[in-house]
């Protein structure tokens, strides 16, 4: 059911889509690595300072791009895949939980369609984010089969096998470190605290100390936040309550009010739970749905906290690939989701026989209402990513047939094209991804290309072209970096196919008030 209703949401992207942003930097550095064969290839991107801390993430890179090559479908289809395989695996541990098939099953279905994290479905500079989780989802079914192991040996080795998973996931993309840090909350669902303790401290120990090589070093080449950490705290706090009472609850709401009214759902928990006489067997299944909904609101809550030092742009509304910090939290989302609607119902179904079956009927079709509103943005976003992954190929297309040959070590400005075909959604939006897609485009590594950004400014000096502009001379300094000799210096305005060869001062003035600026946003 998961792979047919995935195939129906993100198959047109999958056919239609493809490389976008980082995504063509990370095939780039495949494609024109120095090393022969699979280890030295991986030895190229283990010299990269944003993958070096993540060398499962290098690994994964080089497989899927030795197997899937340029072929953006099959890219972008196993995403799909392992999209749905991350969600068959949450059922399988929801299951070991003890919910039934229906609250389990519809649980890994809103995972799969969260909309506020659809840029995890389509950008495939996340392509490794699934396939994360599901390391974290089996090693904690794992752990549960060495619990209920009976002998010594198979316990030793099944928890053996369950951290590896999990120090897997680290070594992959660490946006998972501190559910797997509170390891102790889900033993304890399954065990009493002492066993739960003893296996918690080994995760700790083993996960912590490649923790502080992975998490100080993952975000290398991006700036940490600017306003401070807690104030960007405080901003990703009050994003994430818009994102519950708008994306979450169709409420269309962010006021505390509303906010209050959504939370006497829990309280009516609480209260029902009490009052109802202790052999009532509503009781249990009350307890049973307000420990999962703290334990939503606990991953909602880790899942955001290890963006608070990253940079400022790491905001649950974000848009576009914006949206990828909520991913993990996603997963807390849907369980508070599902969790107050079968409060609501246990309450209000509790005399009728076989409530809880009634009951996770209700909130299951409950639930499933408010999924299918989330068609619609994921359809929306969709073709977002396709149009801008359409505008890279004729961008490219346009480039080549005006220029069909640089000099080799050649720099190309574009003028013309977006930078993005919405706010968060990227044509060409940075310098590495341009350079990328230009080198793949001619097979030529040694060239170097940028966007004409708006508030880009070009100074014709004696000997080459200096840009500057708040992308390129952020300091108000030019960068020598992002200069270029007459000579090797390429103008291409990518709407008309227009190109110029700088070759003197007098060219690149005629250049410069030639050609326009890159537009900041598509036209409608």
């Amino acid at each position: 059911m998961l792979a047919i209703v995935a195939a129906l949401v993100y198959g047109p992207q999958a056919l239609d889509g493809g490389f976008l942003g980082d995504a063509w930097s990370n095939r780039a550095i495949f494609v024109f690595s120095d090393g022969s064969g699979f280890f030295g290839k991986l030895s190229d991107f283990l010299s990269m300072p944003h993958i070096a801390v993540r060398p499962l993430q290098a690994f994964y890179l080089v497989a899927l791009n030795s197997v899937f090559g340029s072929h953006v479908g099959f890219w972008l289809s196993w995403q799909v895949v392992t999209t749905v395989l991350m969600c068959v695996t949450l059922y399988l541990l929801l299951r070991r939980l003890s919910l039934g098939p229906v609250e389990a099953g519809t649980i890994a279905l809103l995972v799969l369609l969260f909309p506020a994290a659809s840029s995890t479905r389509f950008w495939l500079a996340t392509i490794w984010a699934p396939a994360s989780l599901t390391l974290v989802f089996l090693g904690y079914l794992l752990a549960f089969s060495a619990f209920d192991a009976k002998r010594q040996r198979n316990q030793l080795l099944l928890h053996a096998a369950s951290l590896a998973l999990f120090v897997a996931s680290l070594l992959l993309y660490e946006i998972a470190l501190l559910l797997m840090l509170s390891s102790v909350l889900v033993y304890r669902l399954r065990v009493p605290w002492t066993a739960a303790a003893k296996r918690w401290v080994v995760d700790c120990a083993v996960l912590g100390i490649l923790a502080l090589t992975v998490t100080t070093g993952s975000d290398a080449g991006h700036v940490g936040t600017e306003v401070g950490v807690f104030e960007h705290g405080k901003v990703i706090a009050e994003q994430a309550r818009t994102l519950l009472m708008t994306v979450v609850l169709p409420l269309n709401s962010g006021s505390w009010y509303m906010l209050l009214l959504v939370a006497l759902v829990p309280a009516l928990g609480v209260l029902g739970y009490r009052l109802l006489p202790a052999a009532s067997p509503t009781r249990p299944e009350l307890r049973r749905w307000l420990i999962a909904m703290a334990a939503g609101l606990a991953i909602v809550v880790l899942g955001y906290v290890v963006y608070a030092p990253g940079t400022d742009y790491y905001q649950p509304m974000g848009p576009g690939i914006m949206n990828r910090v909520n991913f993990v939290p996603s997963f807390g989302w849907v369980l508070m989701l599902y969790a107050g609607f079968m409060l609501i119902a246990t309450l209000a179904l509790r005399e009728l026989p076989n409530a809880r079956r009634w009951a996770a009927g209700v909130a299951s079709v409950a639930c499933l209402l408010i999924a299918i509103g989330w068609l619609k943005p994921i359809s929306t976003y969709s073709d977002y990513f396709t149009r801008a992954y359409a505008e890279d190929v004729r961008v490219l297309a346009t480039m080549k047939q005006g220029l069909p040959k640089p000099r080799e070590g050649s720099t190309i400005w574009t003028f013309g094209q977006p930078v993005e075909v919405v706010p968060g959604v990227p044509v060409f939006g940075n310098t590495w991804d341009m350079t990328s897609s230009v080198q793949l485009n001619y097979d030529d590594g040694s060239l170097i290309s940028y966007v004409a950004y708006p508030e880009t400014t070009f100074a014709c000096t004696p000997h080459g072209v200096q840009a500057g502009g708040p992308r390129y001379a952020p300091t108000g300094q030019p960068d020598p970096i992002y200069s270029s000799p007459y000579g090797l210096t390429y103008f291409v305005e990518t709407s008309s196919g227009e190109t110029i060869a700088v070759e003197n001062r007098k060219q690149c003035r005629r250049a410069v008030d030639a050609f326009p600026l890159a537009p900041l946003y598509a036209a409608p």
